[in-house]
This record gives C-alpha cells, structure tokens and sequence, in this order.
C-alpha cells in the first residue's frame, strides 16, 4: 500500500454531501502531504456572505461567483504551485448536469496541465447512512448541507457523477471508515503507479 508522499497527484473525490469527502481527504493528505482543496474552501467566502446556513436554498446565480472562485485556485495551481505537490480536491457532481461534466472536465485539464497522475474516486453511500451522517454537528460550521430530507430527495432523483477516466475508482464507503476508505484509495493508487 501506498504511503509515501505523492508526487504531483491529483485526487479528486465525488460524492454528495455527507459521503465523508472532506474526512477522507484530510486522512489523505495527513499520510501523503498533498494539499485539500475542500470544495467549502472555495464556497464559502460566497456562502458566508448570503448568510448559508445548510438547508435554506441558494439564490440563484450563486455557483457563477463560486466558478470564479475555483477558476482562480486552479489558476494558481497551474502557474504558481510547486510541480511535485499533490492535491486532493473534493467536489459535489450530478450526473448528467452539463455544468457538472465541465467541472470535472476542468480537473482533468489542471492535472494534464501540470502532467499530474489524475485519479477520480466516486464516493458512493447508501441514503440512510448518508442522512446519518449529513447531520454531523462539524457540517454547520462549515456551512456545508445538513438536511436529511434533502439528502435523500437528492438520493432519489440523481447518481454521483459517473467520472470518465481510465483512472476512475468507484468505492462504496457505506460501512467502511474514512482510514479504511483512504486504505482503498491508496490502494488504487499504488496499482496506477506500478502500471505506469
């Protein structure tokens, strides 16, 4: 298994809101020195000035000023990040939105411009545990969502974006921890590596 630093690696983690993308990421980064890109990292300075509180609906034309936002990072990483580091970003992605696919495609086209190793990883849980953990006290401080309805309207009506790449993982992280979901992960990771 994979425990060393990586090496300009982009992991992206997709999954809706209370899959555990952010506590992976975190065990991630802790055991390889990558860098989280937390998707709140870039949403928050937008969501701290509507007054978000992780239920009420967002206006309208609030994922415009987040795009801005993201595509400023993502700059700064092209040209400005050091070539060796690795980063783990974490995104919510809809499948079939076309908004969605061009974030995705947007990831991908960071790691090609930096020459990194890309590894999407779909983040898949079951509804009842996703409605469990969607109400973890730690969500509201981050503004992230934290209505178990809403989790599992979302749940019914769309998939996780189904990520197409030759180095895209699905893992379902319903019963596993995030140390045991990062084990997975870095196991995918090792293989990518060999194969290369």
């Amino acid at each position: 298994m994979l425990t060393d630093k990586l090496k300009n690696t982009i992991i992206v983690l997709i999954g809706f809101a209370g899959a555990g993308k952010y506590t992976i990421g975190r065990e991630l980064c802790e055991r390889t020195g990558a860098k989280l890109i937390d998707n709140h990292l870039i949403n928050n300075p937008v969501f701290k000035v509507l007054d978000a509180d992780g239920i009420k609906p967002l206006p309208s034309g609030v994922w415009d000023k987040v795009k801005t936002i993201r595509a400023i990072v993502y700059d700064s990483i092209r040209e400005l990040s050091p070539p060796d580091l690795s980063f783990v970003f974490t995104i919510e992605l809809i499948e079939g939105k076309p908004d969605e696919q061009e974030a995705f495609d947007d990831l991908e086209q960071l790691a090609d411009a930096r020459n990194s190793l890309f590894v999407p990883v779909r983040l898949l849980c079951d509804v009842d545990e996703l409605c469990r953990r969607v109400v973890s006290p730690g969500r509201i401080a981050m503004i992230k969502a934290i209505s178990p309805k809403a989790a599992r309207q979302k749940s019914a009506d769309y998939e996780v974006l189904k990520a197409e790449h030759p180095n895209g993982r699905t893992i379902d992280v319903t019963r596993k921890s995030p140390s045991d979901s990062a084990d997975a992960i870095l196991a995918e990771i090792a293989n990518l590596v060999r194969v290369d």
